[in-house]
């Protein structure tokens, strides 16, 4: 196995370890609902993508379930 020959400075270590910081997500508007949603996904809040509709919400699923228990 092998084992290093010498300490690793601070200095080698701290650069080495530069890139494992936590990064910030960018943060971009709904066009729709102008909620903050991630870029290039669709919204959590009304379900639109790039001006068109993709999924049914959960707030639209239930709505749909009381009208058909109605009628």
């Amino acid at each position: 196995m092998a084992v290093p020959k010498k300490k690793t400075s601070y200095s080698r270590q701290r650069m080495r370890r530069s890139h494992d910081h936590i990064k910030i997500h960018p943060v971009g508007t709904c066009k729709q609902c102008s909620e903050s949603c991630f870029p290039h996904h669709m919204c959590l809040k009304c379900g639109y993508y790039n001006g068109r509709k993709v999924i049914i919400t959960k707030a639209e699923r239930r709505s749909l379930k009381r009208n058909t228990k109605e009628s």
